[in-house]
């Protein structure tokens, strides 16, 4: 097979633990092993240009040949409004590896994610093979930000092996030059919809809009709205962890206003690095830590047994995916559950907000040409009562002036800018090689990183440009993301079980196995407090389907196991044979340690599922 390539961070690599998990026996032996990265994709990742590259030739020691992995165990943290998942890969009852995909929250008391973090760092005993940080937004990374009493970042105490992140993120000197691009460009965007935010809010605060409202038939209704709408888009920011104050019209985002600083904490492995280099970094048991390899991965990859040294476990990557206009795409009329529509976002919107390098002030569409203002009046305009802007600016008539209408638009922008970041998700399939079993994992993916898995080579072919050849020893195997989907037994479902994170034709109408199980990281009364009307999550139709496909199997973090005290609370027609039922319970666990919910009750920190090679 060919050698993948890929830019990566090339740095020592840390031993993993090989101290046990509480109450496993003793890890098995291990034997030396190269890693190496593999590439077997096919399709349009070859046409995008790369830096050079060199490969990584270092070993370090691996469960034994003879340990295959047995069990998965999934651990999926209840601390709110944010994704932190826990994976266990069992050789028998040892623990040969682990695993955590993303830590971060959105909203509520930050103390619970401590607890987290804290939990983590003690019932993996100070050591994780991986941290997968799948996508840039606060509830998947803010936690790689937190600090304890003393000021020290949390994740210092834990030794990290290796950090996985998707290609978007290789935006470094030697890094992807598409996605070099892609990140100067998004960070335009997002520091033009910053200025539009506070130059609305402005606009909607100053004394003379709040006259003119009062003075207007249903004026302040109206103004109770846009305040609504206001909060809806700082809400959205808060997701790329700009908080209130950060807010301004000169905001520049590398001047670093980003409050939590979500940039920072998607940078923590990196800037870890960098720390270690210039002084050790000491632990919880004030052991020096070694640097964490960081892999940028692309779709068509895999991690196989010669890069994770994990005997029967293959993870291929499927997004993001390497195409622009499928990054930027948010929208597929066949594909219910997604029902965000074509905003016709023009690019000039966030043009406008740059400024003028003369004139910065004049923050608009519109060309100076087209200009009327007070202050740049002639005496003639200013003595002529007919003049246009004279006329324009007459107090009397305040509510012809149209200044912030363009701003309404804002809305737009922020909502493809957030759609965008959710579609560049790091998307993962493990998958057990003898049972043929896949766990899905998508992060927040979006409808143009699903199209983009099962899509054809070209208008003419069937065949998909996404694929794997994988070669068993005795033959050549290809594997597509539509055969991984039609294997998957458990499904992390995306954003929450929003309406536009799930895809239908190319996404959950093929996972058919009977097996399917599905952890929902969601508070649904939470969701509902945040934006101008509050959010659907999980999403009505969604969550009716994922009820028939799982039948019932079903985790969430505000109401656990689904099926723990029965199944009458499940809609008739998809309740589970009772055997199905105590088959499925027998598989899910739950903290006995308690953690306080957004609303000041007890929940389990954690629960479990396990997925079983058998």
């Amino acid at each position: 097979m060919p050698t993948r390539k890929k830019n990566t961070k090339k740095t020592p690599r840390v031993k993993p633990s090989s101290k046990k998990i509480k109450q496993d026996k003793p890890t098995a032996s291990k034997t030396p092993v190269k890693r190496k990265t593999i590439n077997n994709a096919t399709g349009n990742a070859s046409t995008i240009p790369e830096a050079t590259v060199s490969k990584e030739t270092t070993s370090r020691p691996f469960p034994d040949k003879s340990a295959a992995i047995t069990d998965i165990k999934i651990r999926m943290y209840g601390h709110g409004f944010g994704d932190c998942f826990l994976l266990f890969f069992y050789a028998g009852s040892e623990v040969c590896y682990k695993m955590v995909i993303d830590c971060g929250m959105l909203t509520g008391d930050s103390e619970r994610l401590r607890t987290v973090i804290q939990n983590i760092a003690e019932d993996c005993e100070g050591s994780v093979d991986v941290v997968v940080q799948t996508h840039e937004h606060k509830d998947h990374v803010s936690g790689f930000n937190l600090r304890d009493k003393e000021g020290r970042l949390l994740w210092d105490q834990i030794a990290v092996s290796e950090a996985w992140l998707a290609w978007t993120e290789n935006t470094g000197k030697i890094g992807d030059e598409l996605a070099k691009k892609l990140k100067h460009k998004h960070d335009k965007k997002l520091t033009a919809l910053v200025k539009a935010v506070a130059r609305y809010e402005k606009h909607i605060t100053g004394t003379k809009h709040k006259v003119a409202m009062k003075d207007t038939y249903t004026g302040e209704i109206y103004q109770a709205a846009q305040n609504r709408y206001v909060g809806a888009l700082k809400h959205i920011l808060n997701f790329a962890g700009i908080e209130e104050t950060g807010i301004s019209e000169d905001f520049n985002l590398k001047n670093g206003e980003m409050g939590l600083t979500v940039k920072q904490a998607m940078n923590y492995f990196t800037d870890r690095n960098n720390r270690i280099k210039k002084n050790d970094i000491l632990n919880s048991r004030n052991e020096p830590l070694t640097q964490t390899e960081i892999s940028y991965w692309e779709p068509g990859e895999i991690a196989d047994r010669a890069c994770t040294g994990l005997n029967g476990v293959n993870i291929y990557f499927l997004g993001p995916p390497k195409d622009y206009e499928r990054l930027k795409q948010m929208d597929d009329k066949t594909h219910s559950e997604m029902y965000v529509t074509d905003m016709g976002l023009s690019e000039n919107f966030y043009y406008a907000l740059d400024g003028d390098k003369d004139e910065p002030h004049l923050l608009s569409p519109f060309g100076k040409q087209y200009h009327c203002d007070e202050t740049h009046q002639s005496p003639e305009e200013k003595e002529n009562p007919d003049s246009v802007c004279r006329l324009y600016y007459d107090t009397e008539h305040y509510w012809r002036e149209i200044d912030a209408d363009w701003l309404n638009n804002t809305g737009a922008l922020a909502l493809a800018l957030d759609s965008y970041t959710n579609n560049t998700s790091l998307v993962m399939a493990i998958e057990f090689t003898q049972s043929r079993k896949v766990l899905m994992f998508v992060g927040d993916a979006q409808i143009g990183n699903w199209i983009s898995w099962t899509e054809p080579e070209n208008e003419k072919s069937t065949e998909p440009k996404l694929k794997w050849k994988i070669n068993d020893g005795e033959k050549t195997n290809i594997i597509t993301a539509r055969d991984l989907l039609q294997r998957t037994v458990f499904y992390k479902v995306g954003h929450h079980a929003s309406h536009n994170a799930t895809g239908k034709e190319n996404g959950l109408e093929l996972m058919i196995s009977p097996e399917l199980v599905a952890m929902i990281p969601v508070d649904e009364k939470v969701a509902g407090r945040q934006g101008k009307r509050g959010w659907k999550m999980p999403a009505e139709e969604l969550y009716s389907r994922l009820l028939e496909k799982t039948k019932g199997k079903i985790i969430r973090i505000d109401l656990g196991n689904l099926l723990e005290k029965g199944s009458q609370d499940i809609p008739d027609g998809v309740r589970p044979p009772e055997k199905q039922r105590q088959e499925f319970n027998a598989r899910v666990t739950k903290s006995k340690d308690l953690i306080e919910s957004d609303d000041k009750k007890n929940r389990p920190l954690y629960w479990e599922y396990t997925v079983k090679d058998r």
